[in-house]
């Protein structure tokens, strides 16, 4: 079987030094994965794990949690430097709104956000979506703004009705560990609602790491056990599921 982690952070410090050792172990194990960045230095460890393997892809932003902490404007031109200078990018983000943290500022967050829709554009590229407790104004602003980009939404751990919102607007949803928890009830009923050509997977590593390994340091080398749960709940063969999911992936970010 071939897996596609779709969202992934090798280039974060707790998997970093163990980078090139998870390419090689998950090319041994078919799966490919996207390594996302969340600011400058991240994307650009993303783009080097990319070209360093061949089943590793690259995707850049500026997440929404960084807004607070980073001079905006700087952070906006060295992205826009090296997204003119680098081809080994398959897809803009992770960008999107975050209001969970106190101290958030919506409005830089959406200044943020509208950039790395004006880069998707540019570059035709996929939209790598972060939303959290502020799906109402990132619907509105993609809504306005996205036309004609495909969106991924991605750590999707709402429930039917939020996702009926998005498969309304023809957006991939992008599924974690998450679905593999008890707790995951409204997620495991909101699963079935995607149609099937919309339907992603992803480990969001080194974060929410599925059982049995929950609580722990997750890798891209659990992908499996993620697909497996998902096959699980759709009453579909793995392998099947697997191929699908791993055909939505190279049509969205490869073709």
């Amino acid at each position: 079987m071939k897996y596609f982690d779709v969202h992934t952070h090798t280039n974060y410090a707790s998997l970093d030094s163990q980078a090139a050792e998870i390419a090689r172990e998950c090319k041994k194990l078919n799966i490919s994965y996207i390594d996302v960045g969340t600011d400058i230095n991240t994307s650009m460890l993303a783009i080097r794990h990319a070209r360093e393997s061949q089943n590793v892809y690259a995707c850049v932003g500026i997440h929404p949690n960084d807004v607070s902490r980073i001079d905006v404007n700087i952070a906006i031109s060295e992205m826009e430097i090296l997204l003119e200078e680098n081809t080994a990018i398959v897809a803009i983000g992770e960008t999107g709104l975050d209001y969970h943290y106190p101290g958030y500022n919506a409005d830089e967050q959406k200044r943020v956000f509208l950039e790395h829709i004006k880069w998707a554009h540019k570059y035709k590229l996929p939209l790598m979506v972060h939303v959290r407790d502020a799906h109402e104004d990132a619907i509105a602003i993609l809504k306005e703004n996205a036309q004609g980009l495909k969106v991924i939404i991605h750590c999707y751990t709402g429930d039917s009705a939020l996702v009926v919102k998005y498969v309304e607007l023809d957006y991939y949803i992008s599924i974690n560990g998450v679905i593999t928890f008890n707790s995951a009830k409204a997620l495991k009923e909101a699963i079935v609602k995607i149609p099937l050509n919309r339907l992603l997977s992803e480990t969001d590593a080194p974060w929410l790491a599925p059982e049995p390994f929950r609580g722990q340091i997750n890798s891209p080398l659990h992908i499996p056990i993620i697909v497996r749960a998902m096959s699980q709940i759709l009453k579909m063969p793995e392998e099947q599921l697997a191929e699908h999911l791993y055909k939505n992936a190279i049509n969205l970010f490869l073709n």
